[in-house]
């Protein structure tokens, strides 16, 4: 019984295998602790703040390379937003991705890194980000199917459309018919328009004044 916890920990802890093994363990910890009511499962979805500083490198003649803040801003959210994080309770996310990410590392040490890479430090490390990588995409397909479950639509109720605006879709839109759509972030919406007494031809940007 012994040697076979020795040999089981023996396969688990080597090379690039460590982070994933430490990841599981901890995995594992947190789920006992949360089964016998000592931490919670928390499955509600966070806020994930994404504000970014701004950044500043100081060349040596004195001069300054100004980072754009916001461009890091909409990189590193489209980067979390496309892995699926923040978006599904961070739990759940973080058990998927553990598991994959151990299941990815030990696979792949054990039936082809081994022969080709010494279980040193540089070659671990790089063996790990490869392995963090798979892992990211494997948890975003799986938890892909599981937004509709977690992710609320947005609601485009009076307070969010007066003020906003929208293009003409018919060929004008009058007092007495109109269509427009409404651009959001996934597919624009359709609206029934009326105007104040004007006619406005196709294609033109108007403002919504009433819902």
């Amino acid at each position: 019984m012994s040697d076979s916890i020795v040999d089981l920990a023996n396969r688990m802890f080597v090379g690039p295998l460590w982070p994933a093994s430490i990841l599981i363990c901890l995995l594992v910890v947190y789920t006992i602790l949360a089964i016998v009511g000592l931490v919670d499962f928390g499955f509600d979805v966070p806020e994930v703040d994404l504000d970014v500083p701004d950044v500043g490198v100081d060349l040596p003649d004195g001069e300054m390379i100004s980072v754009d803040a916001d461009l890091l801003q909409g990189l590193g959210g489209a980067a979390i937003r496309w892995t699926n994080f923040g978006r599904i309770p961070i739990v759940l996310w973080g058990g998927i991705f553990s598991l994959a990410f151990w299941g990815i590392s030990y696979w792949l040490w054990h039936s082809f890194d081994s022969d080709r890479y010494s279980p040193d430090w540089l070659p671990s490390i790089l063996l790990s980000v490869r392995n963090f990588v798979i892992a990211t995409g494997i948890t975003k397909a799986i938890t892909q199917p599981m937004l509709g479950y977690f992710v609320d639509p947005p609601s485009y109720d009076e307070r969010r459309m007066i003020g906003g605006t929208c293009e003409i879709t018919t060929s004008e839109a009058t007092p007495e018919f109109g269509q427009a759509k409404f651009r959001t972030n996934a597919a624009p919406l359709l609206l029934n328009v009326r105007t104040d007494g004007a006619h406005i031809p196709k294609g033109t940007e108007v403002r919504i004044v009433g819902f």
